[in-house]
């Protein structure tokens, strides 16, 4: 898996998360959906950092790196 590809699948891991989140709090009323829904709004919101964080990966640098060039 390149970079790219991590990246597209963080977005669809985040998407998903986001999706189910907003079907707690849709659809389990009366069971706690609120502090459900909080707790995987929690967990997206690292998910995001971590996209963050790979979008500013530069994929030249990290290649010379690896080939211990840097």
């Amino acid at each position: 898996m390149n970079l790219s590809e991590c990246r597209s699948e963080m977005r669809s891991i985040i998407g998903e998360l986001r999706d189910i989140e907003w079907s707690v709090r849709r659809d389990f009323t009366g069971i706690g959906e609120q502090l459900c829904g909080d707790c995987i709004d929690k967990i997206a919101d690292k998910y995001d950092g971590v996209l963050a964080r790979l979008s500013r990966v530069n994929s030249n640098r990290l290649a010379d790196w690896i080939m211990g060039k840097n």
